[in-house]
């Protein structure tokens, strides 16, 4: 199986070999220095498999890119960047 990373404006997803969007963590930035992480999902039948994290470490190469300040409303995110 191989999986495809993509992203659009504000929201990084990834598709199955079947091109069956199959997760998404979407994001909004907020004027120039800062952006939330809104939400993440993961289609259980491929959750244990590092996704997520991909996804997260994704979205927050970009930001950073950006230098904006991180502001994770999801709890996926928020669990993550804590550590």
């Amino acid at each position: 199986m191989t999986l495809q990373y993509k992203q659009d404006n504000e929201r990084f997803y990834v598709c199955n070999d079947n091109n069956q969007e199959i997760a998404e963590m979407t994001f909004t930035r907020i004027g120039q220095d800062k952006a939330t992480i809104n939400h993440t999902y993961t289609d259980p039948n491929y959750r244990g498999q590092g996704i997520a994290d991909k996804l997260l470490e994704l979205v927050v190469k970009v930001l950073m890119q950006e230098k904006r300040e991180i502001i994770p409303l999801c709890s996926f995110a928020a669990s993550k960047l804590a550590n």
